[in-house]
């Protein structure tokens, strides 16, 4: 069972600075971009995930419009609840917080939803609006113990020593600073339980994926800003700066998912949906790759499981 004091702590610590964060997040709102057929937005400059108006103007382009068709956002989907299954087992009656509600508002590869038996499943965004639209989906999803708030990973409106587990997938490598993203590390850091368990994936800077996505970009920009990333290597050494102990780390996503929507609908086009389950079929195959010498070239992401020590020292 979770701790009722601890969640009614979490709850009240939000509760009051609600007031607050409202205000920025109504001025916020009204700078969204609405034009749908113009390019991304330029990010402001210092403020590409600090900014919440930023990414509401990016979420109202994308509504209705989702870059991954839904066999994409199956896999991705299932790859990441398998990342998350295998290195945390049982969630049942944990606090789950997950660092982005991007999937979760707009797109078939949400997790939070599926998430098997936390007591509270927690998902923030420096967007409101993408907050919101993530809980009309959750509520439309069906009744769970489901929270979904407006909030910045580098200034968490959480005390210390919260969350069983976090879940910070792709979230952290859309800074213009890399220095944020250990600051952002650090953050999840303070409000993890001693003992508590944080999975984290960037985009692999080593990777066929990245390489592929330097390529489209001299044809067609993003379809939102992105930012600084760390190798395997440098993200290890982060964590461990911080005062993570990393248990594990891997690469996952070895069939440039993150480039395949285009395919995707030429294939719907010429064969139909069956011709598109079958390249689905072979793309959750070449998931076998995880577990070969060469997974952080193929990988799109690298991830890693980091615990917060029982004994943890003071940040």
């Amino acid at each position: 069972m979770i701790d009722l004091v601890t969640l009614a702590g979490v709850i009240d610590t939000f509760k009051t600075r609600a007031k607050t964060r409202r205000r920025t997040a109504r001025r916020s709102t009204l700078v969204v971009v609405t034009a749908p057929d113009s390019r991304p937005p330029r990010p402001p400059a210092g403020t590409a995930t600090t900014g919440s108006a930023y990414w509401d103007g990016v979420s109202e382009r994308m509504a209705g419009r989702y870059y991954h068709d839904a066999i994409i956002g199956g896999i991705k989907r299932d790859t990441h609840l398998k990342l998350i299954g295998g290195w945390c087992g049982d969630l049942a009656g944990k606090l789950v917080l997950k660092t982005d509600l991007f999937e979760e508002a707009h797109g078939p590869d949400q997790l939070l939803f599926d998430l098997a038996g936390p007591a509270l499943r927690l998902g923030i965004d420096i967007s409101p609006l993408i907050a919101r639209r993530a809980a009309e989906r959750g509520r439309a999803d069906g009744p769970r113990a489901l929270g979904c708030l407006a909030a910045d990973v580098l200034a968490l409106p959480f005390r210390a020593d919260v969350f069983d587990v976090i879940v910070s997938n792709s979230t952290l490598d859309h800074f213009p600073d890399p220095r944020q993203i250990e600051a952002a590390l650090g953050e999840l850091y303070r409000v993890l339980k001693p003992g508590g368990t944080l999975i984290v994936t960037l985009d692999n800077p080593r990777s066929l994926s990245m390489l592929v996505g330097a390529f489209k970009r001299l044809l067609r920009p993003d379809p939102f800003y992105l930012g600084h990333t760390l190798s395997r290597r440098r993200l290890v050494a982060a964590l461990e700066r911080i005062g993570y102990e990393v248990s594990g780390t891997t690469a996952i996503l070895h069939g440039l998912e993150n480039h395949l929507s285009a395919t995707m609908g030429a294939a719907q086009r010429v064969g139909g949906r069956r011709f598109c389950r079958a390249i689905g079929t072979v793309l959750r195959k070449l998931e076998k790759l995880e577990a070969a010498p060469t997974r952080y070239l193929t990988g799109a992401f690298v991830a890693a499981r980091a615990v917060k020590p029982i004994l943890a020292r003071e940040r």
